[in-house]
């Protein structure tokens, strides 16, 4: 659902609630178009985090949880807010009937005028939210987004300019419409235009979904036309209106989440929708947290699904070279194979050498190698046999250098592709900032990734792999980048953990801990089920997957992350199965 003017109203009486005479002791900027204010309310004693966003697709406002991660450097607009808003008191926050916008009054001490109001604006309006700062004057001290004057079609937002609200695009308001106006308005709308229409473009603050809730508790079609509607439709159609603006009076806001086929948390609603199917329908206490669940989850997940797609470009894009240069690599070492084949010929022309002509350009020989067969040798015919043998043997030690370089080269290129395909593996699921961070320094570490274009972190803290619980009740350990691979196996494994890994094939490192018992056969199942999951063959079905006790594991010197050797392992073949216990996966 869209932040309108019914969400917006829920959030401002939670706030109103909640942070109310809240201090502001801190102002974050994680990104360019999102303000977090951490905020301390003395009584009772807590520490809020109100999160604005001005993003086109998440716009919305709401308290969170836990604070985004940082950047070490506050931008400009973040420096502004800290210079007027931190340390002040918030005194409250209002919304204009059926607008979409938050205005935060917050009182602070000028060092010339004692104590100012400020007031934070915030207009939740899809591609055109904004935050403004004002001081208590109404005068731009600055905004998220400025719009100076000569911009088409638009205020003029630029510091030192006086507030204006913006533009209304509809002509009237809910929370003043009467029954005889909102009748005139159905009228005179010509007479094929849609219900739906006429309240999205007539009315302020409404938004499709609303509206289809307000024709679905009418019961009244959304495409019935305005010549079609009569009396008593309309009639209905407005009694639900003012049913929703003495929600908004009242404050008596039901928040609802809707979920998914699978259960995922997917929209929000202030009431509990009747148009959409109850069975998917979840009551959630409180605006805010149902806000946190939904919108704002799935921003950071499409903020995090961005960052996995730019690596997973810069890693293909290396695998595509690698494996371009192995094909080359291959190539050369084929043609180095022809070594033996020069041996052969300057040996059978030292032999033969008194039965052949100097001018000839072939000849043919018996080959002692193979008896009762011949074999043809291209001559140069300036030379004499003999000088056409040493030119075979000259040719011979070359290549057979040259095998032996095109050996070693082709090796080193086949690690690198399977280095390559190991990190390509670890992206085939949504991974946390923190993972992929520090994928991100190993692609420094691998020259892959220019240091320049990497992202500051603010917690150097590693990330720990992902745990399970088998069913029998064994914990189970798995890594899900190269360098929790290295942690898990060469840190955290005790010598005689059960170590599992898909067979000869890129994948994460698992790990059961035993704590020295045995473990029981269903675990080792549900392990290896997890191993080839998380491993290239995750698509397959009959995975052989290997597996040993951590002891028999080592890790060569120099090694790539992740890379490791081992011995005496037992062989399980299974389907891959991402949670073959039937729980969700712990977090350590």
């Amino acid at each position: 659902m869209p932040f309108d003017a019914l969400a917006v109203a829920a959030v401002k009486d939670e706030l109103n609630k909640t942070v109310i005479n809240g201090r502001i002791e801190k102002i974050y900027q994680p990104q360019k178009d999102l303000i977090v204010l951490d905020i301390f309310h003395p009584y009772p004693r807590r520490n809020l985090q109100l999160l604005l966003s001005v993003n086109p697709r998440f716009t919305r406002g709401h308290l969170i949880t836990n604070k985004p991660e940082n950047p070490i450097q506050p931008p400009a607009f973040c420096m502004l807010l800290r210079k007027y808003l931190q340390g002040g008191r918030i005194l409250r926050i209002e919304q204009p009937a059926w607008e979409r916008i938050l205005k935060i009054a917050v009182e602070n001490l000028h060092p010339d005028y004692g104590l100012t109001v400020y007031s934070l604006i915030f207009e939740a309006m899809g591609r055109f939210s904004n935050l403004i700062l004002v001081d208590d004057n109404d005068t731009i001290l600055d905004a998220v987004k400025r719009f100076p004057q000569g911009s088409k079609g638009a205020r003029e937002i630029f510091p030192g300019q006086k507030y204006l609200a913006p533009p209304v695009p509809a002509r009237f308001n809910p929370a003043t419409v009467d029954s005889t106006s909102f009748e005139i308005i159905i009228h005179r709308s010509p007479s094929d235009r849609p219900l739906r229409r006429i309240l999205l473009e007539e009315l302020m603050g409404l938004s499709n979904p609303l509206v289809l809730e307000v024709c679905a508790r009418a019961k009244v079609e959304p495409e019935a036309t305005a010549g079609s509607l009569h009396n008593g439709e309309i009639k209905a159609v407005f009694g639900i209106l003012k049913f929703f603006q003495e929600l908004v009076a009242t404050g008596d806001f039901s928040p609802t989440i809707l979920l998914n086929d699978s259960g995922q948390a997917v929209d929000v609603f202030p009431y509990r929708p009747v148009h959409l199917d109850a069975g998917l329908l979840r009551s959630a206490q409180e605006m805010n947290a149902a806000l946190e669940s939904t919108i704002h989850q799935q921003h950071k997940q499409e903020k995090l699904l961005a960052h996995q797609q730019k690596i997973r470009r810069v890693i293909r894009e290396a695998l595509q070279k690698a494996r371009k240069k192995r094909d080359k690599q291959i190539a050369e070492y084929q043609r180095a194979e022809d070594a033996d084949l020069y041996k052969l010929y300057g040996e059978l022309l030292t032999v033969h050498q008194m039965m052949i002509k100097k001018g000839l350009s072939q000849a043919e020989v018996e080959n002692y190698y193979d008896p009762g067969h011949k074999i043809v040798i291209p001559l140069d015919p300036a030379k004499s046999p003999n000088e056409n043998a040493q030119q075979y043997f000259k040719r011979y030690s070359k290549a057979k250098k040259a095998r032996v370089l095109a050996a070693e080269q082709l090796a080193r290129t086949e690690r690198e592709v399977e280095y390559l395909e190991s990190l390509e593996n670890t992206l085939w699921d949504l991974l946390s900032h923190q993972e992929l961070a520090e994928i991100e320094d190993e692609l420094c570490e691998a020259g892959l990734w220019r240091k320049e274009k990497k992202k500051a972190r603010s917690s150097p803290t590693a990330s720990k792999p992902h745990a399970y619980t088998s069913s029998t009740g064994w914990k189970i350990l798995i890594g899900r980048n190269n360098k929790q691979n290295d942690l898990l196996t060469m840190k955290m494994a005790s010598a005689r953990d059960l170590w599992f890994h898909a067979q000869k094939i890129p994948g994460s490192h698992v790990v059961v801990r035993t704590q020295g018992k045995e473990v029981d056969e269903q675990t080792i199942l549900e392990a290896a089920s997890l191993a080839a999951f998380h491993s290239k063959a995750r698509n397959s079905s009959k995975v052989p997957v290997d597996y040993t006790e951590k002891r028999h594991v080592r890790k060569p010197t120099g090694a790539k992350p992740g890379f490791v050797l081992y011995e005496n392992f037992k062989t399980i073949i299974v389907d891959p199965d991402h949670d073959p216990a039937g729980k969700d996966p712990d977090r350590m």
